[in-house]
C-alpha cells in the first residue's frame, strides 16, 4: 500500500467516522425530546441541522472518487449503514414533532424507553470509534452490548403489556419508537462488524 493511498484510506475512514458522529448528535437531539419533554425542546432545531449536514455530506461523499478497493468496500458498507441511520433518525425527529402536540408518555413507560434510548446512543458513538480503530476487542464490547439493547427493549414491551391502561397511541408511538432504536443498534452493530475487517485491507 502506497503512502499515498493509505492516507486517503485513512481520510475515508475519517470522514465515514464523522458521519457516524453526526448521525450521533441527531439522534441525540431527537431522544432528548422523547424521553424529555420538558427540558428537550431545543433539541429539535439541533438535531435537524445535523441530520441536515449529515445527508448534504453523503451525497458529496457518494460522487467522490474511491480510494482504492478497500474504499469502495468500506465507502459502500458504511455509507449505506450510515444513510439508514439517518433515515432512522429522521422517523424519530417527525415522532417527536408529533408528540408535541400531545401529553407527554407517562413516566413509567418514558423511564425504559430512555435507558434502551441511552444504550442505543452508546453503541452509536463507539460505534464511530471503533471504525477509526479497528481494534477487535472494542469490536467485541460493541457487540456484547447488542444483547442489553435487546434486553431493555424485552424490559420496555414486557410494562407495557401490564400497563393495560396505556392510551393506544401512546402504545403503539413506544412500540414503533422502540423499532427506531433496536434499528440503529443493528446498524452501530453492522459497522462494528466489518471494523476489522477494513482496518487491515489492503488498499
Amino acid at each position: 500500500m502506497s503512502d499515498g493511498a493509505r492516507d486517503g484510506y485513512r481520510a475515508l475512514i475519517g470522514e465515514l467516522a464523522a458521519l457516524v458522529r453526526l448521525a450521533d448528535t441527531a439522534l441525540g437531539g431527537a431522544t432528548a425530546v422523547l424521553t424529555d419533554p420538558a427540558a428537550g425542546g431545543d433539541g429539535i432545531p439541533a438535531a435537524e441541522k445535523a441530520l441536515e449536514e449529515l445527508l448534504t455530506r453523503i451525497e458529496e461523499d457518494a460522487a467522490a472518487p474511491p480510494a482504492g478497493r478497500a474504499g469502495v468496500v468500506v465507502g459502500v458498507h458504511v455509507g449505506c449503514e450510515v444513510e439508514a441511520l439517518g433515515r432512522l433518525v429522521q422517523r424519530l425527529l417527525e415522532a417527536a414533532w408529533a408528540r408535541r402536540t400531545r401529553e407527554p408518555l407517562d413516566e413509567r413507560l418514558r423511564a425504559p424507553l430512555r435507558g434502551l434510548a441511552d444504550a442505543v446512543l452508546d453503541l452509536v458513538a463507539r460505534s464511530a470509534d471503533v471504525l477509526e480503530s479497528g481494534a477487535p476487542e472494542g469490536v467485541a464490547d460493541l457487540l456484547t452490548e447488542l444483547h442489553e439493547v435487546g434486553q431493555r427493549q424485552r424490559l420496555l414491551y414486557e410494562l407495557l403489556l401490564r400497563e393495560q391502561w396505556t392510551d393506544p397511541v401512546d402504545a403503539t408511538d413506544l412500540v414503533l419508537l422502540s423499532c427506531c432504536y433496536q434499528q440503529c443498534a443493528d446498524r452501530a452493530g453492522s459497522i462494528a462488524r466489518h471494523a476489522v475487517l477494513f482496518s487491515h485491507a489492503d488498499v
